[in-house]
């Protein structure tokens, strides 16, 4: 049985709203908000842990409600404040967020073919495009350095449109990213404009790498310019172009690397 929730100032519709506009919240609490059958089921596929369905009074949208161990009926009132987007689909979940610490894909970072590292990056729609890009291209993790950007927040899981369950997403200082690959045998391309910068196109991609970029308008640190890393570069023909997006710049990356495989 399902309880109906009617009234904007119950204790469980504010505590749902502080997650969804909070990245404190989430952060301090390991939860985070899923909207959308859509997404709802993919995070289920995922194996992401549920924790409660909220659903609008009415709608008949195939969830698998079994699966939440709290589940609550709304009505259009409360719905529209739980809601981040006004075309959310009837349906809003709480689910735990996944480890993504170095010690849980310790493994990972060993034998992964491809890691995509992002350092820095600041704005939820590149990141969103760097995860569905990633996961499209094959790629094993991505890794987020020094992150100014909440993961699990709405823009992100929204722009992800469903990347973000399925592929593993690890978070790291640079500092600590760049001893872990100083001791490996994987080869790190860094994307630095630099006199002995390689073009992507003169890349024979090794059996494991990883691709590294930073926000457009500060690039990377100097943890990982003043490493011995491999310099990357993408060729850019036009006299007033001097930089790509960084999802962009990813994206040909990613498939220049994918291409070779």
């Amino acid at each position: 049985m399902s309880l109906v929730i009617s009234s904007t100032t119950n204790p469980k519709v504010k505590d749902i709203v502080q997650l969804l506009t909070k990245s404190k919240e989430r952060k301090s609490r390991g939860l985070c908000i899923v909207e959308g059958a859509r997404e709802i089921n993919r995070a289920l596929a995922s194996n992401w842990a549920p924790k409660e369905l909220w659903q609008l009074e009415g709608s008949d949208i195939p969830l698998q409600s079994a699966s939440f161990p709290n589940y609550y009926k709304v009505t259009p009132k409360v719905f529209q404040k739980l809601a981040y987007r006004n075309t959310t689909e009837c349906a809003v979940a709480v689910f735990a967020i996944p480890a993504s610490g170095m010690h849980e894909y310790h493994k990972l970072l060993e034998s992964a073919k491809c890691l995509l590292v992002l350092e820095g990056i600041e704005k939820p729609g590149n990141l969103g495009a760097c995860l569905r890009t990633a996961c499209a291209a094959g790629v094993d993790a991505v890794v987020l350095a020094d992150s100014a950007v909440d993961p699990y927040s709405p823009n992100v899981i929204r722009n992800s449109t469903g990347a973000l369950f399925e592929i593993p997403l690890i978070s790291a200082s640079s500092e600590e990213l760049v001893s872990v690959f100083n001791n490996t045998q994987r080869k790190v391309y860094a994307t630095n404009l630099h006199e002995n910068a390689d073009s992507m196109f003169h890349i024979k991609w090794p059996n494991k790498c990883a691709i590294v970029l930073g926000e457009e308008a500060v690039g990377l640190s100097k943890n990982w310019t003043a490493s011995n890393f491999d310099n990357i570069i993408i060729p850019m023909e036009g006299e007033t172009i001097d930089s790509l997006n960084v999802s962009v710049s990813a994206a040909l990356l990613m498939y220049h690397w994918r291409s070779q495989q």
